[in-house]
């Protein structure tokens, strides 16, 4: 079986890319960027984008299964999944494994998960094999924002979220490579062992560095205007916002045992990547 895999200059495709590395299973990269993908004895780097292109197609032939990292944010990122998809279909891909998101739907209130939705009915609508990974905002994204800012701020009220660790991402993604037919045509829901207030994960890493962190619970008009310090399009305004109204919402809270039924040990709690 030839797998191959996109994303591998990122954090989740870059993680996947070194576990599989490490467990011996040869794959295919998949970079726009081929200089910059890191190098492994038993991986070939090829160079291909997310589009029809005659190259991108040549890059997929003789592939099956297609590990699918969802493509950067973008304002025509969902044309981007669509070309691929259709490059895919070209070039002989049964199997395609992409990483989704928590409760993606046409209407999500987190404006980025209406595009996974629409790719997972693409990909579904194009005949593939699907497994589809719906990730919950990332564990990792809420550390970040501590140690940068000394605080988290956004219209989140007093929501939770079931974050996940981009390491059980990568992880999950590497055991189903193994057996990518004992996934067939499933949707994972990969979340943390709990839901998280943003006010649970300010206490928890002020414990862990002795800083005194806060969260900023903003209206929606102050997120907004918070944000323009950083220069940036409407959409990505919107998107940064609705990732807290998403979680005020109640859309990404539940904690689901699908981590746990990969890979054979709970999610990654979030004290759990406070000591590691």
């Amino acid at each position: 079986m030839t797998i191959a895999i996109t994303g591998v200059t990122g954090k989740v495709g870059g993680q996947l890319a070194a576990l599989l590395s490490q467990q011996g299973i040869p794959a295919r990269h998949l970079a726009r960027s081929p200089e910059r993908a890191p190098k492994y004895a038993n991986a070939t780097v090829v160079k291909a984008a997310y589009d029809d292109s005659a190259e991108t197609v040549e890059a997929l032939k003789g592939v099956e299964t297609l590990f699918m990292v969802s493509a950067a944010e973008h304002p025509k990122r969902l044309e981007q999944h669509f070309a691929f998809v259709d490059a895919a279909q070209k070039a002989g891909v049964t199997h395609i494994i992409y990483t989704s998101f928590y409760n993606a739907a046409d209407n999500s209130v987190f404006t980025l998960a209406r595009d996974h939705a629409k790719t997972e009915q693409y990909i579904i609508k194009k005949g593939f094999t699907y497994t589809f990974l719906r990730d919950n905002f990332y564990l990792d994204f809420f550390l970040d924002l501590c140690q940068s800012n000394g605080e988290i701020r956004g219209p989140a009220g007093n929501g939770s979220v079931s974050a996940v660790a981009r390491q059980d991402v990568a992880e999950v993604g590497a055991c189903i490579l193994k057996a990518p037919e004992k996934w067939a045509n499933q949707t994972l829901d990969l979340t943390g062992p709990e839901n998280l207030t943003m006010t649970d994960i300010v206490r928890a890493v002020s414990e862990k560095t002795g800083e005194m962190l806060t969260f900023i619970d903003e209206t929606v008009e102050e997120a907004y205007q918070s944000r323009k310090r950083w220069p940036a399009q409407d959409w990505e305004y919107d998107a940064w916002v609705s990732t807290y109204t998403a979680i005020k919402a109640g859309e990404q809270t539940g904690v689901s045992s699908d981590v746990e039924s990969v890979l054979g040990r709970p999610a990654t709690s979030l004290r759990d990547l406070l000591n590691p």
